[in-house]
C-alpha cells in the first residue's frame, strides 16, 4: 500500500494486491451485500483503481454464499489489521470517512 498526504494533510490510500482492508460504508443499490466494517484481503485493483475484495475467511465463514466483494471504489474501504480494526488512527484515511480520534 502506498499513502499519499492530499489537500488539507487527508491521507489517501493507493492499496495493492495482498493488502487488508474494511469497508467504510455499504454498498448502494437496491441489493446490499458488502456492509460497512466488513473486511477482507484485496485480491485485484481494477484499472479505475477500484478494489476487488476476499471476504470468506476474513470477516465471514470461509464457505460464506457471499465470498467477495468486486470493484469497491477506494473511497469506501480504509487499512486494517489482521483482526478488521482500521489501521489508522487520527484524520480519515479516505477523504473523511472517520472522525478523527483526538
Amino acid at each position: 500500500m502506498r499513502i499519499m498526504v492530499g489537500q488539507g494533510g487527508a491521507e489517501i490510500c493507493f492499496y495493492e494486491q495482498g493488502d487488508l482492508v474494511r469497508l467504510t460504508r455499504d454498498e448502494d443499490g437496491p441489493l446490499v451485500t458488502a456492509f460497512a466494517g466488513d473486511w477482507g484481503r484485496v485480491t485485484k485493483v481494477n484499472a479505475d483503481g477500484s478494489v476487488d475484495i476476499k471476504l470468506a475467511g476474513y470477516s465471514r465463514a470461509k464457505d460464506a454464499g457471499m465470498i467477495r466483494a468486486l470493484s469497491v471504489p477506494r473511497s469506501r474501504v480504509e487499512p486494517c489489521d489482521e483482526s478488521g480494526r482500521p489501521r489508522l488512527r487520527g484524520t480519515a484515511a479516505v477523504w473523511g470517512t472517520r472522525r478523527p480520534t483526538g
